[in-house]
């Protein structure tokens, strides 16, 4: 499994085995979810870490499909991906909403 989080400037690549394909668009929300909360490529890339990911389920499995996920990170801003599915295995995370942090 090959996932991208793609920052202004900063690439992230993080490369997981599975024991297969994804077989269902909740396969998708599931580990985008679990993406976001655990890998420590994101984390670093971002500078904190999530407490909370919640992603809408996709429409589909074809490439080009989006979703979006909401997280909540560890100062409890919050923060919007964006979802790119490449392959049948392999997805792109976009930021696309990062918290306002000029309060």
């Amino acid at each position: 499994m090959h996932r991208r989080a793609l920052l202004p400037s900063i690439v992230v690549v993080a490369g997981i085995a599975l024991s297969g394909c994804f077989t269902s668009t909740a396969d998708f929300q599931n580990d985008a979810e679990k993406f976001i909360l655990e890998d420590e490529g994101l984390a670093n890339a971002v500078d904190t870490t999530f407490t909370t990911a919640e992603c809408e389920e996709p429409t589909d499995q074809n490439a080009g499909t989006t979703f979006m996920c909401d997280a909540v990170d560890q100062d409890g801003e919050q923060w919007v991906f964006e979802i790119v599915i490449l392959e049948s295995n392999e997805y792109e995370v976009n930021v696309s909403r990062f918290p306002d942090l000029t309060d």
